[in-house]
């Protein structure tokens, strides 16, 4: 039964126990320009990590530079890149922790049939999350940097990827 351990968010946005937010911002106070331009190119990136290859939308096509929670996060460490930031590494990619993490999200939402290396990856990118957001709440989504989807695929590496998916509207619950 996925999300029967999570809080709901009350109509303020605050959940029914104690946030792991420090503000109740939305998950990214800075517009994106969703502009078919940025497909096939890196143009757009601004930290010099990013890579287009497996980016199949718009959404999927940011920089770690143009998120405001990612850019606070890494603002007052030397490199450019969140994937340069010292915590990196030991929050999104150190397989310890990701398992640990996974062991987690196992209690709360059931087994992930998959592969190791796909149970690390969608661990990491659920860190990362946690990491720059905290808790966003139930089916709320943001995409991820360009940068950091090309590290974790190439720290977990498999043959087939799926990108940035908006959440699906849950089926009217029964009374």
């Amino acid at each position: 039964m996925p999300y029967r351990f999570e809080p709901y968010a009350s109509e303020s946005g605050e959940t029914n126990s104690e946030s792991d937010s420090e503000d109740d911002n939305p998950p990214d106070d800075r517009q994106i320009p969703l502009d078919l331009q940025r497909l096939n190119n890196v143009e757009w990136c601004t930290c010099g990590c990013c890579r287009a290859d497996n980016l199949e939308t718009v959404q999927e096509c940011v920089c770690c530079r143009e998120l405001a929670k990612v850019q606070a996060l890494n603002g007052n460490h030397e490199g450019s890149c969140i994937t340069q930031h010292p915590g990196f590494e030991a929050v999104c990619l150190n397989e310890y922790v990701l398992d640990v993490a996974y062991s987690y999200y196992k209690q709360n939402h059931g087994h992930l049939n998959k592969s190791p290396h796909e149970r690390r990856r969608y661990t990491a990118y659920r860190q990362l999350v946690r990491w720059c957001w905290g808790y966003l709440g139930k089916q709320i989504r943001v995409p991820l940097p360009a940068c950091v989807v090309v590290k974790i695929r190439d720290t977990f590496p498999s043959p087939d990827y799926q990108g940035f998916q908006e959440p699906q509207p849950e089926p009217d619950e029964p009374n």
